[in-house]
């Protein structure tokens, strides 16, 4: 996998801003509380679990940070605001990282 920041395009056209660092048989993908906070709270990950081979990616969920930040008081964008919409997000960015 690519090292370093990436923006992935989801299907629904939203961008989302992610960053990949460390090298390892075992990939963690970190999500961070939310809506509201970033991927910089996983920052230090890459090198605390370097020792053990831990490759680590991060991601900003829509409306988080430098990922997209549509207007949610559009009642149109409020079903990005739902615990499925999120589910569904996490396994896009998951699949589009080429994490298993």
């Amino acid at each position: 996998m690519q090292q370093g920041s990436k923006i992935l395009t989801l299907n629904n056209v939203f961008h989302l801003f992610t960053r990949t660092v460390g090298e390892g048989n075992v990939k963690l993908l970190c999500v961070h509380g939310g809506p509201g906070s970033n991927h910089e709270e996983f920052e230090n990950f890459g090198e605390e679990l370097a020792k053990y081979h831990v490759q680590v990616s991060m991601y900003d969920q829509l409306g988080s940070f430098y990922s997209d930040q549509p207007d949610f008081t559009d009642p149109a964008n409020q079903k990005y605001l739902t615990l499925d919409y999120y589910l569904s997000e996490l396994e896009e960015v998951r699949q589009k990282l080429g994490l298993d």
